[in-house]
C-alpha cells in the first residue's frame, strides 16, 4: 500500500488550512477520479468516527488538553447530538463537480493534476496538495 500526505491550501490565508493527513491508499487509484474518491471516501469516513466519538463524555488527558489548545478548541464528548453525516457517494460527486468547475487545483508530488482521467502514477504517489480558490468579493 501507498502511504499519501494530503493537504490543503486556501489561496489568500497563510499556511495550509488544516493539519496534513495521512492515508494509505489500496491499488484501486488509477486515475484522479479513483484518487479523488478515495480520498472523500477516507474523510467521511474519518468525520463519522469523529462524530462517534464525540458522543462520549471522555477524561481529558494532557494530550487532549495540548491538542486542544493548539487547535483552538477543547471537547470533552458528549457534544450536543448532530446524526447528520454526508453521503459518501454525494460528497464524491460534489468534489468531482468542484475539480470540473475549477474550484480548487489539485497536485500530486507537485504536478497540477488537469483532467479527472488523468493517469496518477502510483510508484510515484506520495503528496497531494488541494489548493481552493476563493473568488475575488463583488467581482
Amino acid at each position: 500500500m501507498n502511504r499519501l500526505v494530503v493537504r490543503a491550501k486556501i489561496v489568500g490565508r497563510r499556511g495550509l488550512s488544516a493539519a496534513p493527513v495521512e492515508l494509505d491508499l489500496g491499488a484501486a487509484v488509477v486515475t484522479v477520479r479513483d484518487l479523488l474518491g478515495t480520498i472523500v471516501r477516507e474523510q467521511v469516513d474519518a468525520f463519522r468516527n469523529r462524530k462517534q466519538e464525540a458522543k462520549v463524555l471522555r477524561i481529558l488527558t494532557e494530550r487532549d488538553l495540548a491538542e486542544g489548545l493548539e487547535v483552538g478548541r477543547i471537547t470533552s464528548g458528549d457534544q450536543k447530538p448532530d446524526d447528520r453525516v454526508p453521503d459518501t457517494q454525494r460528497a464524491i460527486e460534489a468534489a468531482l463537480t468542484a475539480f470540473e468547475d475549477g474550484f480548487y487545483y489539485m497536485f500530486v508530488n507537485e504536478t497540477q493534476m488537469e483532467r479527472l482521467d488523468q493517469v496518477v502514477d502510483q510508484g510515484e504517489l506520495t503528496d497531494v496538495l488541494f489548493v481552493r480558490l476563493t473568488p475575488l468579493a463583488g467581482g
